[in-house]
């Protein structure tokens, strides 16, 4: 694996990040899922070089090679971003979202309105409302990871698996997948799935445990002011499609693209619509 790029952020930590694509081409900010990294988007380069975009893709605090960040909060990852982009020498760009990442591109879209040109959120997890429309196993580790003991102890021991035993992390990878994205581990894009899961633990689990339960918090921001568009598998086994349906429920302009898909196989077989469809 080669060493991804990085940038010094105003208080000293480090933003990594990986471009695939075009490097002149119309630039798309792509964020991954918990768990995710970088590496997820390296599966779309040929697709950005066709559709002339460039895919940037930073690793969030505490994932990959980012620097962890104490007391990170949704509107933190606004700041990384604009610096990201000052640094790249971006202005206007496009935000995608996958799953975990969802909520980190829609706070983008709301709180940067002349920068972020489309905001578009992909087997997503919404706002703390949307939370009893979500699946069991979800709504059981936003209630246990509230204890951030707990969400250490769940997030360490997910980390060694990822590290020291991967037959047993791709099982709890596939613990509660759908049909389709089991299908989807069994390919070669199932490789670069796996590996992507696995470099957010790179440094332990107290990036994703300090994550997931931020999430099932109260969003600092409207979502509607975002003014996303959705993209959702009717077979997702980790967001149930219900959340992203209960989310449009509440935007002015709902945008709600509903697919025969999983979770993860929503954006792998669908990357070239969505990718598009976040392009200025």
């Amino acid at each position: 694996m080669t060493e991804p790029r990085t940038v010094s952020l105003p208080d000293d930590r480090r933003l990594a990040y990986e471009e695939y694509g075009r490097t002149d081409g119309r630039p798309v900010f792509c964020f991954h899922g918990n768990p995710g990294s970088r590496l997820l988007w390296s599966l779309f380069d040929d697709v950005a070089q066709g559709r002339d975009l460039r895919l940037v893709a930073p690793d969030r605090p505490g994932f990959g090679r980012s620097a962890f960040q104490p007391d990170r909060d949704l509107l933190d990852w606004v700041e990384d971003v604009c610096e990201l982009a000052r640094e790249l020498r971006i202005d206007r760009f496009g935000v995608v979202g996958f799953s975990a990442g969802g909520p980190h591109a829609a706070v983008c879209g709301a709180e940067l309105p002349d920068r972020v040109a489309e905001t578009v959120l992909v087997s997503s997890p919404g706002p703390p409302a949307t939370l009893e429309h979500s699946t069991d196993g979800h709504r059981r580790m936003a209630a246990a990871t509230q204890y951030p003991g707990v969400s250490r102890g769940l997030f360490g021991a997910t980390g060694w698996l990822a590290r020291n035993w991967r037959s047993r992390f791709r099982a709890a990878i596939e613990r509660g997948a759908s049909e389709p994205d089991r299908e989807l581990l069994d390919s070669l894009a199932g490789d670069v799935v796996l590996a992507d899961a696995a470099e957010a633990f790179r440094q332990g689990g107290k990036g994703p445990a300090h994550e997931y339960p931020l999430l099932a918090e109260a969003w600092p921001f409207d979502p509607a002011d975002a003014d996303p568009s959705l993209w959702h598998g009717r077979r997702d086994g980790s967001v149930d499609l219900a959340v992203a349906q209960e989310l449009a429920r509440e935007l002015p302009d709902p945008d709600l693209t509903v697919v025969d898909a999983g979770h993860y196989s929503t954006l792998v077989e669908e990357a070239e619509a969505i990718l598009s469809a976040a392009a200025p």
